[in-house]
């Protein structure tokens, strides 16, 4: 089993051990995500940690990163079973997803994830 130095601490006392405590505040502060990401993965803490501490609460199911509101499509995809006896018409799972993650792992025999269909553009509504 790999130990890591950093095991059974919390992520404030990973930051205090590397120095990097003021500069984690800061990213947070500013909301640099990407600053963040860097200073968890330095002491060895989940990278996906960065979308819950700027609030950003959705991360796209296959690449585990931060789904932006400013940075592209994204997509809500609802789950059912296929037989499944429940009479409520709603999905009983949702999953989200980067609309390019989802399209480039979502590929069908005969179709494909249409964007147009999906974020039509506002003189095509």
């Amino acid at each position: 089993m790999n130990k890591s130095r950093y095991d059974g601490m919390t992520l404030n006392e990973r930051l205090f051990v590397a120095g990097l405590l003021e500069k984690f505040d800061d990213a947070l502060s500013a909301g640099d995500q990407d600053a963040l990401v860097d200073l968890l993965v330095t002491v060895n803490a989940d990278s996906s940690l960065a979308t819950t501490l700027l609030g950003e609460s959705y991360a796209c199911w296959y690449c585990n990163e931060s789904i932006s509101k400013t940075k592209g499509s994204a997509l809500k995809i609802g789950l059912k079973g296929l037989w499944s006896e429940n009479p409520d018409p709603e999905p009983t799972q949702l999953i989200y997803a980067h609309f390019e993650c989802a399209n480039s792992l979502l590929k069908g025999a005969t179709m494909e994830v249409e964007h147009e269909d999906l974020f039509p553009e506002p003189d095509d509504i």
